[in-house]
């Protein structure tokens, strides 16, 4: 009876041809625009898995490979920019931030993308590859097909649990600008009205005004304790993307000196508050709410359904530092939007777990790294300024 049934099956009209597997291939320059064109359609796209992103972090000591997976029409089903980094004691690490671009619910995609990352990381003789994908919020079928998959939580270090944050204040640009102030905290309504009253204006940065702009970053970042970015980092950034109109620069003033400054980066149609800076002088002129409302309204006259105020930690106490910038972005939109995180892939069981003991202190080291950089040239500028009779 059973080898009758097999022989029935056997015997079956092909009526439903399977379905044509996805493919997934690196891609070459001549299909960058597709590329970013698909990532800006796609509702978690980012311009962190931009090609032009990519290119600029190659700068600093990450290969770029992009991937595109294609069904079996042709048509774009997937896309991650795979970044590439040699260890210091052997091997190497992937890592997608924001990324991979896809629907993780679709299976086929899924394995051809995973399938695609294990073989470049073999290439790579990698240790793992980390993922950080665009899922908010946690979807437990994501996370179940991951884990399906090989993938494991990765390491949940400070403050913000991952090299991208993993709570983010998320405005929605839904209505007119004047909906968006309406549902907004009363106190920051009123302190982005108060800003006005106390004469200050916003305008739109150049590149000559990064010089500003950093002045007061630096103060912004002694003051809470966030990691430096150099000048001539953000002047990479603005050479990258501004003339693309992905990156804009924005100056509070009130007519004699800056106050407060902010790059707001725009892909697709999402807008992204990337970096803020503010002084510590007059601030009862709340230049930051005006510089942030500016931003909101120009997000809004583009289209953008959203607003991304970025990362917040998951638990603040009033007593600690940051949190004062805490209540700050959470005057703007309440609700807190929680990502799946990042998600790691063992390429090397044996290498992965030792890993798991040392990336604390890789990454803490980064940030050692760039705190003792702008120490030195600190000290080189005043010595040159200032040099010994």
């Amino acid at each position: 009876m059973a080898l009758a049934r097999i022989e029935a099956l056997r015997c079956l009209p092909d009526e439903a041809p399977a379905t044509p597997p996805v493919r997934v291939r690196v891609t070459a320059a001549e299909d960058r625009e597709r590329y970013d064109r698909f990532l800006a359609s796609h509702p978690a796209g980012s311009l962190l898995q931009s090609w032009e992103w990519g290119t600029l972090k190659e700068r600093h000591h990450w290969e770029a490979v992009r991937l595109l997976a294609r069904d079996g029409v042709g048509r774009v089903c997937g896309a991650a920019s795979v970044l590439c980094r040699t260890l210091p004691v052997g091997g190497a690490i992937l890592y997608l931030p924001r990324g991979p671009v896809l629907n993780f619910r679709d299976s086929r995609v899924l394995d051809a993308m995973t399938t695609a990352l294990r073989r470049l990381g073999e290439r790579q003789h990698a240790v793992l590859c980390k993922i950080d994908p665009y899922v908010s919020p946690p979807d437990p079928l994501v996370v179940r097909a991951l884990t399906a998959r090989g993938f494991v939580a990765g390491h949940r270090r400070g403050h913000f649990e991952g090299i991208q944050p993993r709570f983010n204040v998320i405005v929605p640009l839904t209505g007119s600008a004047d909906t968006v102030l309406a549902r907004c905290h009363p106190k920051t309504r009123y302190n982005i009205r108060l800003s006005a009253r106390r004469g200050v204006q916003v305008r739109r940065g150049h590149r000559e005004d990064l010089v500003s702009f950093h002045r007061l970053l630096m103060v912004t970042c002694e003051r809470n304790g966030f990691a430096e970015r150099s000048l001539s980092y953000f002047a990479e950034l603005w050479d990258a993307l501004a003339a693309k109109g992905q990156m804009e620069l924005y100056v509070a003033s009130d007519g004699e000196r800056d106050l407060a400054a902010g790059i707001l980066f725009l892909f697709g149609n999402k807008a992204v508050y990337a970096y803020g800076a503010s002084g510590n002088e007059h601030r009862e002129r709340m230049a930051p709410y005006a510089l942030q409302w500016a931003m909101i309204q120009r997000a809004v006259e583009l289209g953008c359904t959203s607003y991304d105020m970025t990362g917040v930690p998951r638990r603040l106490q009033e007593s600690e530092p940051g949190y004062g910038l805490y209540r700050f972005k959470r005057g703007f939109w309440p609700e807190v939007s929680k990502f799946v995180g990042e998600m790691d892939l063992p390429l090397h069981p044996t290498r992965y777990r030792l890993w798991n003991l040392v990336e604390p202190a890789y990454w803490g080291g980064q940030v050692w790294v760039r705190h003792t950089i702008r120490s030195l040239r600190a000290n080189h500028e005043g010595a040159r300024t200032h040099p010994t009779e």
